[in-house]
């Protein structure tokens, strides 16, 4: 268990105003069925009265009653938060993947136009303007990655414009489209 990670999400989820507003919305809630509307459907009489009389019989226990039904929505929202940000952060770091890959990561159709790309790869696209796979990559060997059978074939490319020589390797999606992943190999 990654209590630093932990520690940090809690850190994040203070930070955001809703589970606030959720804290004082269902606590409120909570509050006026218990101290008011319970308490005049019994009774019948004015509610505010009853929760005077609390008030002034036990007003320690009362007030306790008032912001345990603030605290315990606020704790469930920031422990089912965390708890499923935890879960899921190998999720999020594979989805978060192509933006943090310094070498070009995109998917593309088969006919060769962009679908997605990371914000490194999209600068690297824009400073040789890119705006094919064929103009990154040769049609003959944007061929070879099409064909469907040879998601285990890897290839090198040259990239003039840089002067690099890369390693291609690709992996077909269930949507026809692929993942192209270059990874620098010199210069």
């Amino acid at each position: 268990m990654n209590y630093q990670l932990i520690a940090r999400f809690i850190k994040d989820r203070l930070k955001d105003p809703a589970l606030y507003w959720l804290a004082f919305i269902v606590g409120t809630a909570i509050n006026c069925y218990g101290h008011l509307l319970v308490p005049w459907m019994r009774s019948g009489k004015n509610p505010f009265i009853s929760l005077l009389h609390e008030l002034d019989v036990s007003p320690n226990l009362t007030i306790f009653t008032i912001l345990t039904t603030y605290c315990f929505p606020f704790g469930v929202a920031l422990y089912s938060s965390v708890g499923t940000r935890y879960k899921n952060r190998r999720l999020e770091s594979i989805a978060d993947f192509p933006n943090r890959n310094p070498s070009p990561v995109f998917r593309a159709t088969i006919d060769g136009n962009f679908v997605e790309v990371g914000a490194v790869t999209s600068r690297f696209f824009s400073s040789y303007s890119i705006k094919t796979a064929y103009d990154l990559i040769d049609r003959e060997n944007w061929q070879k990655i099409t064909n469907k059978g040879s998601n285990a074939d890897r290839f090198e490319i040259d990239f003039k414009p840089e002067g690099a020589r890369y390693l291609v390797a690709h992996a077909h999606t269930n949507s026809d489209q692929i993942n192209v992943y270059l990874t620098r190999i010199s210069h």
